[in-house]
């Protein structure tokens, strides 16, 4: 019968590679060895419990991992798998799992948007803030993780936000200044103001001067402190904003009020290498108020922690499962 091949493992990352292999291709005998080890102790169990339900939720909404990236996690827990029997397997034909095993695994966890990166014009790396200086003299401070393409011609200035979140401060002149965000636009001649995606739609604050704000046969005109926010389908009503928190991630901080925990879980991810997975969507749904400094990630993930009382795991100091 097959020997364990986990036999000085830790609990949660055994379990998850059992995980993995059972998922995947298992060999004759690996279900009774299993069953030995999840009997070995009841810490496994504990442990076995915790990566199902990691991986029965990976798909829920506000929760989740995209269904599209599963296989990947896969391929990541299925290169923990290889990496501790690498002395049993045959080397012939062995090499090339092995490299695109750890290649998905580090693009998952490390690279998620690595295709939006490439056809982008200007990206910003986790936990940087980027300024940059279009042609005509506006400027763009992006925030971590953040993508922009910039299509300027003969009488319009149009960008594209990608992701994540931009403060636009646009120079003044006769062609329009355009934002294409989430199925909507922002249009503008001079001003300044912010631009946020999440969750499939947009949040627009405006400082200074006036913008409109469209969204198909949809139109809003928002004036200096107010703020609207939109989606595919939808254009909210026109709001007054707090500007100093709506901005404060400028400063290197995250303000939020009856926020969902996912939410501001991503905010946190956008600083930090690796991922964040939350287990439960009952969790994830958590409505939280705070700041938290954006600058010291883990410090706001234990910030957070302490407030809401939900476990924290790491594994390898690169995935996170909150639960």
């Amino acid at each position: 019968m097959n020997q364990d091949p986990f036999p000085q493992t830790d609990p949660d990352e055994a379990a998850l590679a059992w995980l993995s292999r059972l998922r995947g291709n298992p060999a004759p005998g690996d279900q009774a060895v299993f069953e030995q080890w999840l009997a070995a102790s009841p810490a496994h169990r504990v442990a076995w419990r915790r990566a199902e339900s990691l991986w029965s939720t990976m798909g829920e909404p506000g929760a989740r991992v995209a269904e599209e990236e599963a296989s990947i996690l896969a391929g990541y827990l299925e290169n923990m798998d290889r990496a501790r029997r690498r002395k049993a397997v045959r080397r012939t034909g062995t090499a090339l799992g092995l490299a695109l095993a750890v290649l998905s695994g580090a693009i998952w966890l490390e690279q998620p948007h690595l295709l939006q990166n490439l056809a982008a014009d200007y990206v910003s790396a986790r936990g940087e803030r980027r300024l940059v200086t279009l042609s005509d003299a506006s400027t763009v401070l992006l925030d971590a993780d953040t993508a922009m393409d910039v299509a300027f011609s003969p009488g319009e200035r149009r960008v594209r936000l990608l992701r994540g979140t931009a403060y636009f401060s646009v120079t003044k002149s006769g062609d329009p200044f355009i934002v294409e965000a989430a199925d909507g636009q922002v249009r503008v001649l001079g001003t300044e103001f912010d631009v946020r995606l999440a969750d499939q739609r947009a949040v627009v604050t405006l400082a200074r001067g006036r913008v409109e704000v469209g969204n198909g046969t949809r139109t809003a005109t928002i004036a200096p402190g107010q703020q609207v926010s939109y989606a595919a389908d939808t254009l909210g009503t026109v709001v007054e904003a707090d500007l100093d928190a709506a901005l404060a991630w400028r400063d290197g901080r995250f303000v939020f009020y009856e926020a969902r925990l996912a939410d501001v879980v991503a905010e946190i991810a956008r600083y930090r290498s690796g991922r964040i997975v939350i287990t439960s969507s009952e969790l994830a749904n958590w409505t939280v108020s705070g700041s938290l400094p954006l600058d010291d990630p883990d410090a706001a993930l234990r910030s957070l922690q302490s407030s809401v009382g939900f476990s924290m795991r790491s594994i390898a100091g690169r995935l996170v499962i909150l639960h």
